[in-house]
């Protein structure tokens, strides 16, 4: 089926490469990060953190407060953030941090999700302000402006998007001009959707010098510059607490030595920050799937309708149900990957920089994989079903931390941030096919084997629950690759040029999409099972039953959809009738299993 695949294959330099090999079915489960497995300084952490988030920012009075734009107020909390340390849980002690790894920033990011305009804010600061220098400052640059932003003393602003570019970041047209012998830049353009944009007294600037498209570079711009023109705070859907603004910058002049990285590393800057970026997103998506379900979950028990509380009712068991082995999905993912990325970070000398950014891009594919998982179910799933729980009443907007209306209005924003969820289902591909013309990813003799498997007369059926999901799951696996392999066959054929590459899959980007989506089902689904098999205990056990129960059935088409859309005839039915062959799992008593579900929930 795949024979006509013939790239030429880097050869592979170790065995030791992690990033997207999820994909490959093996037998074996992963040994995974799990939120179980925390230390016990980290418990400590997410302790400190939710007494802070209860007794300052989840009251009624701080929700009005920081909801009503009361910057004052937000900079307050921010300030009170760092004097305990977490805006620098990720930052060496050498500039005033903690220096306590990605799984710390992750404890910590899930909980100050809870309250989703000083998460964005909190985010924006620690995140994409701040990760530019901390990755790719110099020494001097780092001295400067580490410690101020690890203090709350300044706080940062990301400023990227424009009119024109969003997703596109390599369309920006702002412009920096060398003048005085090219000691200073006049930098020149406007920028949109500046998240701290109204009170931030550093911002990340991307520019192209004399507006040459292969000169993308990047300025520390501190506003005492001058000539940062602020423009009126956005109307925005959700979290609205948080500052948004557009920026217009008149000649600022910007000494050389501003300059992150080299002249032209600007998209190279971007892509690695917004990596990053894309992971923490999922993180705070997973806290505010938490607020969201204790929130529903204390409603259902409170209210009573037809003379019985609503969580007696078998249609909301379900609904709860559904919620809390998703929140088990995007915690068993959120974890993995800060996991593989803090190991990753581990093997690198953190002043290599060069190495630092590879380990970082290992798993580009991942911290798509989660950012677009864990932002389409709290949106679309969790804070809308705690929506419909609360009934009207949770169409209502109101100043507190429970409130329903909010957590959905504030969820939306998750799947545009950071790259569109389109834009990541598109890099996930192009990052799978380089990793595999790179030969640093074996995916041809994989759909080679998914071939053999699956004209090979059925095994035994299995009766321990994680051997049995886990036959299930590599089904899938071979499934997504066959599928996978004949588009690649069919519509990337050896020899074509780097144009006609980018056209193809410009052309195709339904059947990418539909590629990236069971790329996401794969991770997630191994991810929980993973966590499972680390601390095998009955309730976890129901969750992950009631997941592969919906991720099975939801998967299924998507291969078979996307041979229809890249293959006919004889090739279409052989590898639709294999697909059939490795796609077999049983069905569960959904009804039973929310009941039993709902009842283990505390």
């Amino acid at each position: 089926m795949i024979d006509g695949v013939k790239w030429h294959l880097k050869k592979k330099k170790d065995d030791m490469v992690k990033g997207g090999e999820f994909v490959i079915p093996n037998g074996n489960l992963p040994d995974i990060s799990t939120v179980k497995e925390l230390s016990e300084e980290q418990l400590l952490v997410q302790k400190d953190l939710r007494n802070f988030m209860k007794e300052k920012v989840l009251s009624d009075e701080a929700i009005r407060r920081i909801e009503s734009k009361d910057f004052g107020y937000s900079m307050q909390l921010m300030r009170e953030l760092a004097s305990l340390g977490y805006l620098g849980v990720e930052i060496p002690e050498q500039y005033g941090g903690l220096d306590l790894g990605k799984i710390t920033s992750t404890v910590v990011a899930e909980n100050i999700a809870r309250q989703g305009s000083l998460a964005c804010t909190f985010l924006a600061h620690t995140g994409i302000a701040t990760y530019p220098i901390l990755l790719f400052g110099t020494e001097k640059q780092k001295k400067k402006y580490l410690p101020k932003l690890v203090s709350g003393e300044w706080m940062g602003a990301y400023a990227l998007t424009e009119a024109g570019a969003g997703s596109d970041a390599a369309a920006i047209k702002a412009k920096a001009v060398p003048i005085e012998g090219g000691n200073y830049y006049l930098l020149s353009g406007e920028k949109i959707f500046i998240t701290n944009g109204g009170f931030a007294d550093v911002f990340i600037v991307f520019a192209k010098i004399n507006g040459d498209d292969n000169l993308h570079s990047v300025f520390i711009v501190e506003k005492s510059f001058g000539g940062i023109e602020i423009g009126k705070e956005e109307h925005k859907m959700g979290i609205v607490g948080s500052s948004t603004v557009p920026i217009k910058l008149n000649d600022v002049k910007v000494p050389k030595e501003n300059m992150l990285g080299k002249p032209g590393n600007g998209l190279k800057i971007a892509l690695n920050v917004l990596n990053l970026g894309r992971f923490k997103l999922a993180t705070a998506s997973l806290g505010g799937a938490r607020a969201c379900l204790e929130s529903a979950l204390t409603h259902a028990r409170q209210r009573k309708q037809f003379g019985k509380y609503l969580v007696e009712m078998p249609v909301i068991k379900g609904k709860l149900a559904m919620m809390t082995a998703y929140v088990y999905a995007m915690e068993s993912a959120v974890y993995r990957t800060a996991g593989l990325l803090e190991n990753s970070l581990k093997e690198v000398d953190s002043n290599d920089q060069k190495a630092t950014l590879k380990a970082i891009g290992e798993f580009a594919i991942e911290c798509s994989t989660v950012k677009v998982f864990c932002s389409e179910v709290l949106d679309m799933i969790i804070a809308d079903e705690t929506v419909q729980i609360n009934g009207g009443s949770g169409y209502i907007i109101e100043n507190k931390a429970t409130c329903a209306a909010r957590y959905l209005l504030n969820a939306r924003i998750n799947r545009l941030f950071e790259g569109t969820n389109e834009v990541n289902g598109q890099l996930m591909f192009v990052q799978l096919m380089t990793k595999t013309m790179r030969g640093e990813l074996p995916l041809i003799k994989a759909i080679q084997k998914a071939q053999a498997d699956a004209m090979s007369e059925p095994t035994e059926s299995e009766t321990d629950l994680v051997k049995k999901l886990s036959k299930s799951l590599d089904g899938v696996k071979s499934s997504v690759l066959l599928s996978g392999g004949v588009f690649i066959k069919n519509y990337f054929p050896p020899n074509l040029s780097p144009e006609e590459i980018k056209q193809r899959i410009f052309d195709h980007q339904i059947i990418i999409d539909h590629l990236s989506r069971s790329l996401i089902s794969v991770y997630v689904m191994e991810s929980a099972l993973a966590s499972l098999n680390k601390n095998r205990n009955e309730r976890d056990e129901r969750k992950v039953r009631w997941l592969f129960h919906q991720m099975l059935n939801d998967v299924e088409r998507l291969p078979k959809e996307i041979l229809a859309m890249c293959s006919q005839g004889d090739e279409c039915r052989t590898v639709t009738a294999m697909i059939r062959r490795l796609m077999k799992f049983e069905f569960e008593n959904k009804e039973e299993l929310a009941s039993q579900i709902v009842q283990d929930l505390p």
